[in-house]
């Protein structure tokens, strides 16, 4: 499962909710982050010391063994996936 950092817990506590959603093209999986207020259909919960983070079903599957970064640099932010230590 997708796991929230420690900094972007505080980065999403000031951006609110997102929902990431990944689509498959050209033979790449290219992912999309965006602001919501509710999770779509099948979308998996993400929550740590309240930020949430929606999963869309195929982005769940393609994130799931990475651990999400939100870093903020003055009016943007600035999302990382890494992979999750053993």
């Amino acid at each position: 499962m997708l796991q929230i950092d420690d900094n972007a817990v505080d980065a999403l506590k000031q951006i609110g909710t997102i929902r990431i959603s990944a689509e498959e093209v050209d033979g790449d999986v290219e992912v999309s982050i965006d602001e919501a207020t509710a999770p779509g259909d099948g979308d998996e919960v993400i929550e740590r010391d309240g930020a949430r983070v929606f999963l869309a079903p195929e982005a769940a599957d393609v994130l799931a063994d990475q651990v999400l970064g939100v870093h903020s640099h003055g009016d943007h932010f600035h999302f990382t996936f890494d992979d999750q230590s053993v």
